[in-house]
């Protein structure tokens, strides 16, 4: 049999070999050169509207206007603080509700709590002492007026006669 008579598969041709290898690699190598030569052209860049320019000078200098010379329809007139008098009665309540709490957490353990935190949940700017085993004071500061609470004192006459009502939303 000779060279000629044996047999290759249906798609082999007359190449010597060696010669699909290097076909193979001369392919890949064309390819990985478009690929190069189409990264290193350059994209147009975009250009920016004509109309970013005059909108965005228009709107800074707008912003600076309403910074230095606020028109009346931009200013906001803020809330008002109520007076310290019924924030003096609402803190009153506030400090009624945590008393309640800290009694009831004696009567369950037999003991003062050792922080406000373990009687529940604390009212902010209600600070906790505890004096003797006993005994506590919560005390509260609204601007310039401290509200004390000590528990020597009724709870109820302390906070005042009409404490039901206010905590019910009656007056």
């Amino acid at each position: 049999m000779s060279s000629k008579d044996r047999i290759r598969p249906y798609h082999a041709g007359n190449k010597t070999p060696g010669q699909e290898a290097a076909d193979a690699v001369s392919a890949v190598l064309k390819v990985a050169a478009e690929r190069d030569e189409a990264q290193q052209k350059k994209r147009p860049q975009k250009t920016q509207a004509k109309w970013v320019l005059p909108l965005g000078i228009n709107l800074g200098a707008f912003a600076v206007y309403l910074l230095i010379a606020p028109p009346a329809w931009v200013v906001m007139n803020p809330i008002e603080a109520a007076p310290i008098e019924q924030q003096t009665d609402h803190m009153r309540l506030a400090m009624y509700m945590q008393a309640m709490r800290v009694d009831e957490y004696r009567e369950q353990n037999g003991e003062l709590p050792a922080a406000l935190e373990d009687a529940g949940s604390t009212v902010p700017g209600v600070e906790y002492f505890m004096i003797g085993a006993n005994r506590y004071e919560l005390i509260a500061t609204i601007g310039t007026e401290v509200v004390r609470y000590d528990s020597s004192e009724s709870a109820n006459e302390w906070v005042g006669s009409d404490a039901t009502s206010k905590l019910r939303g009656e007056s």
